[in-house]
């Protein structure tokens, strides 16, 4: 939270550094100050208030409190940062401490150091007992979650970290909390982020001995590539992750990547995602499974951006309004792929069962009433025209014909064989499904 929190700050301090390196340094500081002051004016309208607000020679220290949610969800979005209403709400009530020193080193024209002084009201909500509040506010007079950043003498880049945690606290549960090694830099252009660069080493979270989950490895990257928040790449990489259960429990996944592309052109967005991991295993009570090389890959086309906008701040309890803005969402007609979601090998046990593939797509028509197909799901039928295929290997579908779930299916559709595969084509058009060319009636 604090690193999220503590880029949107950069804001407050940017505007203008480019153009005052030159000047003397006292200068240059009053200048900051100056301007500092006026971004802090500038975001009591976005929903913060800011106290506490208290300037030496070459520092200062303020608090900025999170007040009015549903402007701070419009303001970071503003920002490039996508926060809905309802995860802005999260935050209400949550209070960070800023120092702010002014040219501290020779790279640095401004630094912020920024710690919670409070948590969200919805944090504390959950806590039962004084022992559970206690346990809080040690967290915040250690500044377990403090977080550095540092703007470069040219203002067009920064990088910062935030402090290993190792953390147990003993509560009605005994949690432990170990992080290291969370780095993080990037570039500033026309005041605003361009890139982003995260690193963290490990991160492992013990419940009472019972349930553990750690990863280690963990990378990310993001580019805005264009003039809207909706015009990016990101990517992100994880060495391993494991998950540990009481009951005979574990989960490993190895080598997990993702990456996702947006681009907007007149109005409308084109995203994809892919995602790949090398090796997934379970085990519970005794029984193994084991799968290779999984991959999914999905795309969509024709997405209108001021509806996702409004999508993100709309009440979620307005169902009227969020059909409004999902029939303006489709009013360009959406196209849907996914061109490959597969694993290559599936083990049950120490048995190689082979794998299996899938592909499909689907277009929905403007004319698609949203309102009506809530009442009448089959009205919908008409304004999509859909394609999907499933490859099996012959002994996975065997595994799968035992399942009685399956049984009636595969009894009235009985699967292609292409190259010793078991192949499924289902098709939608004018309303009407086929399944390997046979009419579902």
């Amino acid at each position: 939270m604090g690193k999220k929190l503590g880029l949107s700050i950069l804001g407050l301090v940017i505007i203008g550094v480019m153009y005052y390196f030159t000047s003397g340094s006292e200068q240059l500081i009053e200048k900051m100050k100056q301007q500092v002051a006026q971004e802090l004016t500038s975001i009591e309208k976005e929903g913060f208030s800011v106290q506490n607000r208290k300037i030496k020679k070459s520092q200062e220290h303020f608090v900025v409190s999170f007040d009015d949610t549903a402007k701070i969800a419009q303001f970071f979005t503003s920002k490039g940062i996508q926060l809905n209403v309802n995860d802005a709400a999260l935050f209400k009530g949550t209070k960070l401490g800023v120092d702010v020193h002014y040219l501290p080193d020779t790279y640095s024209s401004v630094s912020l150091d920024i710690y919670p002084l409070a948590f969200p009201d919805v944090v504390l909500s959950m806590t039962e007992n004084e022992k559970e509040k206690k346990i809080f506010q040690q967290l915040l007079d250690k500044k377990t979650f403090f977080t550095h950043i540092a703007i470069n003498k040219l203002g067009n880049g920064f990088k910062g970290s935030m402090k290993d945690i190792n953390e147990v606290l003993n509560g009605k549960q005994n949690i432990t909390l170990k992080m290291k090694g969370l780095t993080f830099s990037g570039d500033i252009k026309k005041q605003q982020i361009s890139t982003i660069k995260e690193n963290v080493d490990a991160l492992s979270l013990l419940v009472d001995n019972d349930i553990a989950f750690t990863f280690t490895g963990f990378k990310s990257n993001y580019s805005r590539t264009g003039n809207t928040t909706y015009d990016y790449s990101t990517n992100y990489s994880i060495d391993k992750i494991i998950l540990k259960g009481k009951v005979s429990f574990q989960l490993t996944a190895d080598t997990l990547t993702m990456q996702s592309i947006s681009k907007v052109k007149d109005g409308l967005a084109s995203s994809s995602i892919q995602s790949s991991t090398k090796h997934i295993s379970t085990e519970e009570k005794g029984k193994k499974y084991a799968f290779d090389n999984f991959t999914f890959e999905m795309k969509a086309d024709n997405l209108d951006i001021s509806a996702i906008d409004k999508l993100q701040h709309v009440n979620v309890n307005n169902q009227q309004e969020i059909n409004l803005l999902v029939q303006q969402l489709i009013s360009k007609s959406v196209h849907f792929e996914i061109p490959t979601f597969s694993i290559e090998n599936i083990y049950n046990a120490d048995k190689k069962l082979g794998g299996f593939s899938l592909n499909a797509n689907a277009n929905i028509d403007k004319t698609l009433d949203i309102s009506a197909s809530q009442s009448n799901p089959m009205a919908a039928l008409s304004a999509i025209d859909a394609n999907l295929s499933i490859t099996l290997s012959k002994d996975l579908f065997g595994l799968v014909r035992q399942q009685p779930q399956a049984i009636m299916a595969i009894m009235l559709f009985q699967p292609k064989d292409v190259n010793g595969q078991k192949v499924y084509e289902l098709t939608l058009k004018d309303a009407k499904l086929s399944v390997n060319g046979m009419p579902v009636n």
